[in-house]
């Protein structure tokens, strides 16, 4: 059965109370937490409050819904910044153990040259080692997305094999990210990547002389059902979570038209 999800990005000015109505209306498994009503770090969100834990997870449950992941602001691109991601990495785990969320999200984010390749990557794997540790024992895995740079074989790969004996590693699968690189070859990249995909992000673009505008899902050029029937048929039991980009992408269309369309395209799959 395809588990369906949605992150918070693509409804910003939705309450927590609105998020779990709508996502339950319309057939949503899950909900993933990006921010909620403006609030983006995990000890600021009041809904995650040591006194208001408990009535979250009861209204959660009352509409049958989960929380598949959170999406931390973490990156690792800037070694200036690593104790200060570090730390709101810890926070979020903590919080997420707490919550029983499975999963916080983290970047590798940008690579500005070839010089700096593998200084970068070096700072990447030694955060997520980092994260990883704390998180041992606390339900909690630490997820790179493919994002921004880190969205190509090369880069990912390394990552991977510096922090693959860790068993609170995984990958998020932002299939818009690697389709800037790899468009309808997508096997090319998935391959190298498969048995650490955790959870993945679904949305599309347009490829328009080498650029990329987001749109519907399903009305754009990413091989989206092929995608999902591969990983289906490999055994991926996560999430589909829809990342609709509202918050950064203000014109794009509103949750209202985005979230139905997603859930009617992915049912006919």
């Amino acid at each position: 059965m395809m588990k369906l999800a949605f992150t918070t990005l693509g409804s910003p000015d939705w309450s927590f109370e609105k998020t779990l109505h709508e996502a339950q209306k319309l057939g949503f498994d899950a909900i993933e937490i990006r921010g909620i009503e403006g609030k983006m770090l995990a000890n600021e969100i009041p809904q995650f409050f040591p006194e208001n834990q408990a009535e979250t997870k009861k209204k959660l449950k009352e509409h049958n819904l989960k929380i598949c992941g959170f999406g931390t602001s973490v990156r690792f691109d800037d070694a200036d910044k690593y104790d200060a991601m570090i730390q709101e990495g810890k926070t979020a785990i903590d919080i997420c153990s707490q919550m029983e969320i499975p999963y916080i999200r983290v970047f590798g984010d940008r690579i500005p040259s070839d010089n700096v390749r593998d200084q970068i990557i070096q700072n990447v794997i030694k955060g997520i080692k980092e994260l990883c540790l704390y998180a041992r024992g606390k339900n909690v895995k630490v997820l790179l997305e493919v994002h921004g740079d880190f969205n190509t074989i090369e880069n990912v790969a390394a990552v991977v094999d510096g922090v693959k004996d860790y068993p609170e590693f995984g990958i998020l699968w932002d299939i818009q990210h690697s389709d800037k690189i790899y468009g309808d070859d997508y096997m090319k990249f998935y391959s190298q990547i498969k048995p650490y995909i955790l959870h993945t992000h679904i949305k599309d673009h347009k490829r328009k002389d080498g650029n990329f505008e987001l749109c519907l899902v399903g009305e754009g050029d990413i091989p989206i059902k092929d995608i999902v029937k591969t990983l289906i048929a490999d055994g991926y039991d996560g999430y589909f979570s829809l990342e609709w980009e509202k918050k950064w992408h203000p014109e794009l269309p509103d949750a209202e038209i985005a979230y139905p369309a997603y859930v009617e395209y992915m049912k006919s799959i």
